[in-house]
C-alpha cells in the first residue's frame, strides 16, 4: 500500500506544491493516507487547513514525511539535504532532470529508489506525434517569462527597437510561448529555429511576416547567436533524456553583440551555452565578455498558484495509478521512470 508524502520544496526560491487540496481530495477518497509537510502549499495560497479539510494529515519536518510516507510527490529534484531520508522503500515521482546531475542519478540508483520523472512522461497522440502532458505545463509558463523577462532586461538597458532581432532556438511548447509574447508586444524580426522545419514553416504561414525560419545547421545557429540581440534557448533532449547539446560555444558568445542577453530555458538539462550553470529567480544572470546570460531551472515558481494548480492537475491520475497499481493503463509512465534507472540504463 502507498502512503503518499508531500514535502515542502527546498530548491532555492521554489514556491510551487505538488498537489493542490482538489487532487489531495481524490487520492484520499481513494482510501489513500496522505502527509502534507506544514506551510508547503503557503506561497501557493494554499494552508495547512485547507490540506487538513480534505483529509490530509500535516507533518511538521522534511524527515518526518520521508519516515511516515513510501510515495513521494514532488515538485523539483530533491535536493542534497533530502538524500539521507530517501531510501529502497521510497517510490519518487518529481522534475528530476537526471541529465544535469549525476550526483542524484547516482544517488538514486544506488538506493535503488524507483523514480518517475515528469520530464520524460510522454504520450502519443492520433497522429503519432509524442508530446510531454506535465513537462508541457511548466514549459509555456517558462518560455512566457522568459520572453517578458528579456523585454524587460533590454527596456531596462534603454533598447527600445522593436525591430531588434530575436533568435527562438527550439520551437517546442517553451519556445512557441515566448514567440506569442514576442509577437504581442510588437517585435518584428524573430527568428525560429528548430530541427522540424515544417513546424515552423507552418507557424509562419499562421502568424505573419514578423517571423523569418531557419533550418537548424550550424551555418544557422552561427548566424543567429551572431546577430540576435535576445535568444530564447529552448532545446530539450527529450528523446533519450540526455543532457542538451552546447550549441552555443564560448567562441560564439564571443562574437555574439555587447549587452546582448540569452535566456537559457534548458538549463535543466545542462543548457545551451558553455557557460550556462543554474541560477536562481534572486540571482539570474551570468556576465561573460558583456553578454548577459539567464539561467533559472524553475521559472514556473514565479507565479505558484498558476502554476500548482497546472501540475497537480497533470500528475493526479498518474499518482493515483501508481497508488492502485494499474501504471499499465498509462503506458506514458513508461517514458518517466528516471529512463530505467532501476537497471541503471540511463546514458548521460
Amino acid at each position: 500500500m502507498f502512503i503518499i508524502g508531500v514535502p515542502k520544496e527546498l530548491k532555492a526560491n521554489e514556491t510551487r506544491i505538488s498537489l493542490i487540496p482538489q487532487d489531495v481530495a481524490k487520492l484520499v477518497n481513494n482510501g489513500n493516507k496522505v502527509y502534507v509537510q506544514s506551510n508547503a502549499g503557503i506561497a501557493a495560497e494554499y494552508t495547512d487547513n485547507d490540506y487538513i479539510n480534505v483529509g490530509a494529515e500535516i507533518c511538521n519536518s522534511t524527515e518526518e514525511i520521508y519516515s511516515k510516507a513510501n510515495l513521494i510527490v514532488k515538485v523539483k529534484e530533491p535536493q542534497v539535504e533530502e538524500y539521507k531520508f530517501i531510501n529502497c522503500k521510497h517510490t519518487m515521482i518529481t522534475f528530476f532532470h537526471f541529465a544535469s546531475n549525476r550526483e542524484l542519478l547516482d544517488y538514486m540508483v544506488n538506493n535503488d529508489v524507483t523514480c518517475y520523472a515528469y520530464e520524460t512522461i510522454k504520450k502519443i497522440n492520433e497522429d503519432g506525434v509524442g508530446f510531454y502532458p506535465v513537462l508541457s505545463e511548466m514549459s509555456k509558463i517558462a518560455g512566457e517569462k522568459a520572453m517578458m523577462d528579456a523585454i524587460k532586461f533590454m527596456f531596462t538597458n534603454n533598447i527600445y527597437d522593436y525591430n531588434v532581432q530575436i533568435a527562438i532556438l527550439g520551437v517546442g511548447n517553451a519556445g512557441l510561448s515566448a514567440l506569442n509574447i514576442a509577437l504581442e508586444s510588437g517585435f518584428t524580426n524573430i527568428c525560429l529555429f528548430d530541427k522540424d522545419f515544417e513546424k515552423i514553416k507552418k507557424i509562419k504561414e499562421e502568424k505573419g511576416n514578423n517571423i523569418n525560419i531557419y533550418e537548424m545547421n550550424d551555418y544557422n545557429i552561427n548566424y543567429l547567436v551572431k546577430n540576435s540581440k535576445i535568444i530564447i534557448g529552448c532545446i530539450y533532449n527529450t528523446s533519450n533524456g540526455g543532457p542538451t547539446e552546447k550549441l552555443i560555444t564560448n567562441e560564439l558568445l564571443n562574437e555574439m553583440q555587447k549587452g546582448s542577453i540569452i535566456m537559457d530555458i534548458a538549463i535543466d538539462q545542462g543548457g545551451i551555452t558553455e557557460q550556462s550553470f543554474p541560477t536562481t529567480v534572486t540571482n539570474p544572470l551570468i556576465i561573460y565578455n558583456d553578454i548577459y546570460i539567464s539561467c533559472v531551472p524553475n521559472i514556473p515558481s514565479c507565479f505558484p498558484v498558476k502554476a500548482s494548480k497546472l501540475l497537480s492537475n497533470s500528475i493526479i491520475n498518474y499518482v493515483l495509478a501508481i497508488c492502485n497499481e494499474n501504471t499499465e493503463d498509462y503506458p506514458e509512465l513508461n517514458y518517466g521512470m528516471g529512463l530505467n534507472v532501476r537497471n541503471k540504463l540511463f546514458y548521460i
